[in-house]
């Protein structure tokens, strides 16, 4: 009897264990956002296209494959996801609204990445880097020369 009545027990308690959904959990994390070399989100994407092609849309670079003013690479394109969500091709990249939406895209996926690892947001400075050299471009010395020109053209505006 004994038995019996501890695996009926046994038995509700997975039966209502089974049932149970635990509340989902909300983690809220503040993170402050410092501005450095550039005033706005605004001033940050024309100094890169300046620096890129000065500002012009038509431009092709890097032995064909960098095309438009931000001087994307399909690679660029794939990783925004723009290409799935969109059908963004890139060709695309000559026009100037949809280079924007991948470059942000872009961007965004940088910025991701950089605060899951540092516990902090990049710099303006960090994410001109990183459009320069890729998602680690912020750690190597190859991009310093473009940090220059991306200082003085934020100066220059």
């Amino acid at each position: 009897m004994l038995k019996d009545t501890i695996l009926i027990t046994a038995l509700i308690g997975a039966i209502i264990y089974a049932g149970y959904k635990p509340k989902p959990e909300v983690i809220i994390e503040t993170i402050y956002i410092t501005r450095d070399t550039c005033d706005t989100d605004s001033d940050f994407i024309n100094a890169i296209g300046e620096i890129e092609t000065l500002n012009t849309d038509s431009l092709i670079g890097d032995s064909g494959r960098a095309y438009g003013r931000y001087q994307m690479h399909d690679v660029c394109v794939i990783a925004s996801g723009l290409k799935n969500l969109l059908n963004y091709q890139h060709k695309d990249m000559f026009d100037s609204v949809k280079a924007e939406r991948v470059f942000w895209a872009v961007i965004g996926v940088n910025c991701h990445t950089y605060a899951m690892r540092h516990g902090k947001y990049p710099t303006y400075d960090e994410l001109a880097r990183m459009w320069n050299g890729g998602p680690n471009g912020y750690q190597m010395e190859a991009t310093l020369n473009y940090l220059k020109k991306f200082e003085q053209c934020h100066v220059k505006n």
